[in-house]
């Protein structure tokens, strides 16, 4: 079987990671605080607040924001569950907009013809390894000073638009590392953001909000969303070798490009600025038969994120073209660090003559 992803760990995350058990640091420690910085620094913020997933780390980004109860959260359908559970359970009304069908990110146009006297905030994700284009959004805040924006970078980790890199552009922006990401700590989260207020407001929400934790007196009710100081370990050894890793998921994105770049029932991801942290593809016909080509040959794959307002426990349903089409007709690849050029090229052996 190829799988869809392997993480990758360096030697230096495994010795730092090693270390921290030695030396009795498995749950708090300095690397915590040193990952948080690296982060940040790395993607040009003043702070940095570690947690458990990327999940907790969208709830609590939201959360920082003090938004009115009841107001809208304006988010793209094409993308992971994980915004819309972030919305819902901060007790905000999730409302869906569309994809450009270029970059499958964001389309601004439906964005701003779902724009109301309710809308809060808006949330832009970083697809696939391609982040949202940093123009268009400085464009957006300067038009819409009041409405913050949520960053979801997770999928583009070292990705960048007009020399900003991707994590850089919400009020508050967000990062997973789950073990299939181009930063991995395993399981783990962040938030960055610019604003000391909303920094010292996360580090209180992520830590039960302690005012005195001898005393176990605290500000207000809240969860443990603490990432160990193992993770943060494995996360300095990871981000100081991203260069490498970017390095590699080029190579592999370059030997797919060169092999399907004839196939004219294939539409290609675009290239610049792109991370890839997937390498998808667009299938115009015959996907059920391509897929079914993967499979007899043991070779992994994933449909594209299933647009959410067309979730089975979203009541109120609508059309929103793109994302449908692009959930329809697009597949993801084999992307992981050591994934060798002989089995990229019998991927794409495999699709050419399908």
């Amino acid at each position: 079987m190829i799988p869809i992803s392997i993480p990758h760990l360096y030697k230096e995350d495994k010795k730092l990671a090693i270390e921290a058990i030695k030396k009795g640091y498995i749950s708090q420690g300095k690397n915590i605080k040193l990952f948080e910085e690296k982060m940040a620094d790395y993607c040009g913020r003043k702070y940095g607040v570690s947690c458990s997933n990327g999940t907790t780390a969208l709830y609590l980004a939201i959360k920082s924001l003090n938004l009115p109860k009841g107001s809208e959260i304006i988010i793209p359908s094409l993308t992971i569950i994980s915004c819309l559970t972030a919305v819902l359970e901060n007790g905000l009304k999730p409302v869906f907009c569309d994809s450009d069908l270029k970059t499958w990110n964001l389309c601004f146009s439906s964005l701003k013809n779902k724009i109301t006297d309710k809308t809060s905030a808006i949330m832009v994700v970083d697809m696939y390894g391609l982040m949202v284009d940093s123009h268009q959004l400085q464009n957006f805040r300067l038009e819409f000073p009041e409405i913050k924006i949520i960053e979801d970078a997770s999928e583009a980790h070292g990705s960048e638009s007009n020399n900003k890199k991707a994590g850089s552009l919400g009020n508050v922006s967000t990062f997973s590392f789950y073990s299939n990401k181009i930063v991995t700590t395993g399981e783990g989260g962040m938030i960055l953001t610019d604003d000391k207020k909303i920094y010292e407001r996360l580090c209180a929400l992520r830590n039960l909000n302690f005012i005195d934790r001898k005393k176990y007196i605290h500000s207000d009710t809240s969860f443990n969303f603490r990432l160990s100081n193992i993770h943060c370990s494995l996360g300095l050894g990871q981000i100081k070798n991203i260069k490498k890793t970017l390095k590699a998921r080029k190579r592999i994105a370059d030997r797919y490009r060169k092999n399907l770049e004839g196939n004219k029932n294939i539409q290609l991801p675009l290239d610049k600025n792109n991370v890839y942290w997937y390498f998808a593809i667009l299938i115009k016909e015959k996907k059920d038969l391509l897929i079914k080509n993967l499979i007899d040959n043991n070779v992994d794959y994933r449909h594209l994120f299933h647009p959410l307002h067309k979730q089975p426990f979203i009541k109120e349903q609508q059309s929103l073209p793109n994302c449908e089409f692009l959930y329809e007709k697009g597949i993801i690849l084999p992307t992981y660090t050591k994934l060798k050029n002989k089995k990229i090229d019998f991927i794409c052996d495999l699709i050419n003559e399908t």
